[in-house]
């Protein structure tokens, strides 16, 4: 019985770790971005994983709070500075979008993230 009361708090512990963050995900995403709601989606979770490397320690709220198109579409490419929320601090995050056919292909510039003052 004991081992049963100390593998059910373990993964009680784990569950309440797994979903102790917060991510705004509805679409569509405030801004001017010019990708297509599916599009948003596909993307929104890896921008999130990148957040996860830039947000502060202990950070567990995210947002997207706004997007623009930073490059103009010319052959189905473009760019978007995509506005990022990380409890206290706020990254400017790149991301250069491509459609080729049905195959949607997004890439988020590490290089390009800027942060507000």
């Amino acid at each position: 019985m004991k081992k049963k009361i100390s593998l059910a708090l373990l993964l009680a512990s784990i569950a309440s770790t797994v979903f102790a963050y917060s991510y705004n995900t509805g679409v569509p995403l405030p801004g001017k971005t010019i990708a297509s709601e599916k599009l948003q989606q596909e993307s929104l979770f890896s921008v999130y994983a990148f957040a996860h490397r830039i947000a502060p320690a202990n950070c567990t709220s995210f947002s997207i709070l706004d997007t623009n198109v930073s490059k103009q579409k010319v052959n189905n490419k473009w760019q978007e500075i995509w506005t990022i929320q990380t409890c206290s601090k706020t990254a400017y995050v790149p991301i250069n979008f491509e459609l080729k056919g049905d195959t949607n292909i997004y890439a988020i510039d590490p290089m390009g993230v800027k942060y507000a003052k």
